[in-house]
């Protein structure tokens, strides 16, 4: 579009003017990829989170800086006793001079030390703080929930790298310009990239709102909200970096042009064949895409890329379009709620006097074992490893500085999480019937509340006469739930029975994006591969959960009831 020669200023203006709209279209893509990356901000004192990733960025450096001294000190002090065996009286003298410089390096050390510490005062005024803000990429895979720390990444680079041009190998008047988009991160979760890839394709054909990144990044915001998958044969692996052992074999392990060590994949033969075979990788790729042809002459689409757009782009920016929505009522609600001092569900929902409570008749005798158990201040406490799929009830911690607390935990191994009081008690998770390991061992809350022991297990025969009953149930009292998957497997069973009771407002189950309400309405689903979450709910929200663990095959839990025939 720019080459061949300019026709008099009205040419010249309307190619500038060309050129302009060109700058501003590439502006709009740089600024659109790094809502997808991680970026260095501005360290804020109040985001506990950022405090922390500083004092582990700060506390790594500090350890890295210790085994480098350490290292130099023993080198140096190796030298010194081999430039002293044998010494004549000379080089005593010269060994004396050597001592005295390297003293003085140790206090020049010491003092550009002291000279960093005090950097944040130097000139009278403080220093900015900043910090790399890792972000949560667990809507950019199946495979890791937001509760898990390999959830937080850091994409240093997404980029638009080049533009370039390539005709079909079976029809010589189809050629198409490609994009090609590069992305650089620590480390890629499954998934991630084509993920990353098809959310900015949705984002700039305009079929979801940018904020949309904002949603999907939202730490505190406990639903999942997928992306879409590019596809994935257009993505390919282009390097690796290996700087901590190129450093220790002295060798450049990945094929680009260095002189910092003389061995390795530095060498331009190897570099040109690589270039090359990215190439013919890229061409490849491209005859993909260029393979079924346009889907007619005059919109001159691809057929392919129409198969993608209609089969996965579309379908997904429909449902997204309405969790963005729920995203945005849930924000406003969070800043009404922070504005008011009050809970976000009680600006979500409708009140609690909008909802029936009267209890079924087939669930009263459960409901009222679970109250007592609540009144009896036995309920036990909630496993460290369960906490941490719950949404802590306390404003102060957040996911992200939750998990950080937890990794640098080295002592105790408990959960960084704190719960406050909720309504109608705690929050708090606990099992009955049996667990699997020591023979099928009986849980305490078998002891503590066999009356409720036995109402459970003869609610499910009720619920559920054709379903092999369960050995084992969770108890739930005000919990809500992460997206998570439940441990280990069901043996044979597979699905998971689940129902709510109590007088609460909201509280409905999310199953792979799909809601139930399950107040005093049971529903199964396979707790062990889908994805599963808690919504926000206002009032006393009890739920049990029936399944089988891998372990405990043919225990029926309500032949541990006492006086069960």
């Amino acid at each position: 579009a720019f080459k061949g020669g300019f026709n008099g200023s009205e040419s010249i203006n309307r190619r500038a003017g060309k050129a302009d709209e060109v700058v501003m279209y590439l502006f709009k893509i740089k600024k659109l990829l790094q809502k997808l990356m991680t970026l260095v901000i501005e360290l804020d004192q109040n985001d506990k989170s950022a405090v922390l990733e500083k004092q582990m960025n700060s506390s790594k450096r500090r350890s890295r800086k210790k085994r480098v001294d350490n290292k130099n000190a023993t080198t140096q002090k190796k030298s010194r006793m081999r430039n002293n065996e044998g010494e004549s009286l000379s080089e005593k003298v010269v060994g004396e001079g050597r001592l005295s410089n390297e003293t003085n390096v140790d206090e020049s050390t010491t003092k550009h030390h002291d000279e960093d510490e005090d950097s944040s005062s130097k000139g009278g005024e403080e220093q900015i703080e900043h910090v790399l803000r890792r972000k949560r990429y667990h809507n950019f895979t199946t495979d890791v929930m937001a509760h898990e720390y390999l959830a937080f990444r850091r994409v240093d680079r997404f980029y638009h790298r080049a533009t370039t041009h390539i005709s079909s190998a079976v029809n010589d008047n189809l050629e198409r310009k490609f994009m090609e988009l590069s992305v650089t991160a620590d480390m890629f979760l499954t998934g991630q990239v084509e993920r990353m890839v098809g959310l900015f394709l949705a984002i700039a054909r305009g079929l979801i709102d940018e904020d949309i990144c904002e949603c999907v990044f939202d730490e505190d915001y406990s639903s999942l909200v997928p992306t879409p998958p590019a596809p994935r044969f257009a993505l390919f692996a282009d390097s690796s970096q290996y700087m901590t052992w190129e450093g220790k074999m002295k060798m450049i392990l990945s094929p680009r042009q260095s002189k910092t060590h003389a061995r390795g994949w530095s060498d331009p033969d190897v570099i040109q064949r690589v270039n090359e075979w990215k190439a013919s990788l890229e061409n490849n790729i491209a005859q993909v895409w260029l393979r079924d042809g346009v889907v007619d002459e005059d919109t001159d689409r691809l057929v392919s890329e129409k198969r993608w757009t209609t089969e996965v782009l579309e379908p997904w920016a429909q449902n997204a379009r309405v969790q963005l929505e729920e995203w945005r009522k849930w924000k406003e609600a969070k800043k009404n709620a922070s504005a008011s001092d009050s809970l976000i569900a009680s600006t979500l929902l409708p009140p609690l006097d909008s909802i029936n409570k009267a209890t079924p008749e087939l669930y009263q005798w459960t409901l009222q074992c679970l109250r007592d158990a609540d009144a009896s201040g036995l309920w036990p406490t909630t496993t460290p490893k369960r906490k941490l799929v719950m949404v802590s009830k306390d404003d102060d911690t957040c996911l992200s500085s939750a998990l950080m607390k937890a990794k640098q935990n080295k002592e105790k191994r408990e959960c960084a999480y704190s719960f406050a009081e909720g309504q109608g008690g705690a929050s708090g998770s606990f099992s009955i019937g049996a667990m699997p390991g020591g023979g099928c061992a009986q849980p305490k809350g078998n002891e503590l509340f066999p009356e409720l022991l036995e109402a459970a297990f003869r609610l499910e025969i009720a619920l559920r006469p054709d379903r092999e009953p369960s050995s084992t149930i969770a108890v739930n009292r005000n919990a809500q739930f992460r997206p998570h998957t439940d441990n280990g497997a069901g043996a044979g069973q597979s699905r998971s029975l689940i129902v709510g009771l109590g007088d609460y407002v909201g509280g409905e189950l999310v199953v792979e994006g799909t809601k139930h309400d399950i107040r005093y309405k049971p529903v199964e689903f396979n707790g062990w591969e889908e994805r599963h979450w808690t919504l926000p709910f206002l009032g006393e929200r009890y739920s049990l959960v029936w399944f089988t663990p891998k372990g405990c095959e043919g225990v029926r839990g309500i032949d541990l009831c006492k006086g069960n025939d």
